[in-house]
C-alpha cells in the first residue's frame, strides 16, 4: 500500500531553512565561521579571537547559537 498526498498527515511546521538561518547568523556574527551539520542536525561555529585564542560552538538550535556567542558558554 502507498501512501497518496491525500493520505499524508499535514506537518505542524514547515521544516527550517537551514542555509537561510546560518546566513542570518553569520551577518550577526561576521566573526565567526557558522554552518549546519546535516549529519548531527547541529549548528556550529569557530573563530579565532584577537588575542590567539579559538572559540568553538557546537549548538541544537539557532537561539543556543546566539546565547553562547554572546555569553560565552
Amino acid at each position: 500500500m502507498t501512501i497518496t498526498e491525500s493520505e499524508t498527515p499535514p506537518r505542524a511546521f514547515p521544516a527550517p531553512d537551514h542555509r537561510a538561518i546560518v546566513r542570518a547568523l553569520s551577518a550577526r556574527f561576521p566573526h565567526w565561521s557558522i554552518w549546519y551539520g546535516s549529519a548531527t542536525g547541529h549548528y556550529w561555529g569557530l573563530r579565532r579571537f584577537d588575542d590567539g585564542r579559538i572559540g568553538f560552538i557546537e549548538a541544537l538550535s539557532p537561539q543556543e547559537f546566539v546565547r553562547q556567542a554572546t555569553t560565552g558558554y
